[in-house]
């Protein structure tokens, strides 16, 4: 298990399984493109990739924006069976990152059983998969707010991003846009920009010991002060709190080298 980041290119070198061996692939941030039926799906936080043999690893992204992930390898007595579809998508970014802290720090936890936790983690896995599959059939977003919550993925590091540049990408008036929002999402245009700034604070916070002030602008945030107000209204504590919650041990390895 680890967690890759991949460098600022349009493509990173794939990886083609081995006989025996299954790889999942649960994107966590930045863009990547991925062919399905023939057509090219532009994918961000939440893509699950369950990988077979022969089958390649995901491998083209934008410089801009390139994906990161958690990968995890399973090794098999006998030739995998496919069981849910290769690509399913994990609506909730949230759940998205959690699950991607979750199953880390477990891994570097020696004092878990291994067996134990490969069995955990390949039917939590299994289950986020299924459940993807379903929703995804059922509840369909239209085209114009998908554009724009790529937008917002690709994006919210950005401290000038606004809510019109995201009507902008979806090609719609920011009215529109709200209502959209609205009925889909639930929330407005600006508390989603908002909302995953705060995500990536979050999984900062708890995963490196960035300072606060470099870790709000990498997050977006125009400044330290806004920053605390955003991340206090939504979260109920300050950064810092938060840090002390769910920060892991130093040298625990929150980001190993690329897993293979």
């Amino acid at each position: 298990m680890g967690y890759y980041k991949a460098p600022p290119v349009s493509e990173v070198t794939p990886y083609m399984l081995p006989p025996r061996v299954e790889l999942i692939e649960l994107v966590t941030s930045g863009v990547v493109y991925f062919q399905e039926d023939g057509n090219d799906r532009e994918l961000g936080c939440g893509a699950l990739f369950w990988h077979l043999p022969g089958e390649e690893t995901i491998y083209r992204t934008v410089a801009h924006a390139p994906y990161e992930c958690l990968a995890v390898v399973f090794s098999t007595p006998v030739k995998p069976v496919r069981q849910v579809p290769r690509l399913s998508i994990i609506s909730d970014n949230l759940r998205t990152k959690e699950l991607c802290q979750e199953l880390l720090r477990a891994y570097h936890n020696d004092s878990l059983d291994r067996t134990l936790l490969g069995n955990y983690a390949y039917h939590r896995l299994l289950w986020e998969a299924h459940l993807g599959t379903i929703k995804n059939t059922a509840v369909s977003r239209p085209f114009a707010l998908e554009a724009a919550l790529l937008f917002v993925e690709a994006e919210f590091r950005r401290p000038e991003i606004g809510v019109a540049d995201l009507a902008k990408a979806a090609q719609l008036s920011e009215p529109r846009l709200h209502v959209l929002f609205r009925e889909y999402q639930r929330q407005t245009p600006y508390h989603a920009l908002t909302a995953r700034r705060i995500q990536e604070a979050k999984w900062l916070l708890s995963g490196t010991t960035r300072n606060i002030k470099t870790l709000c602008e990498e997050c977006g945030f125009s400044n330290v002060e806004t920053f605390y107000r955003a991340f206090k209204k939504q979260v109920g504590m300050t950064p810092n709190r938060f840090r002390e919650h769910h920060t892991v041990s130093a040298g625990s390895g929150y980001f190993p080298n690329r897993w293979q």
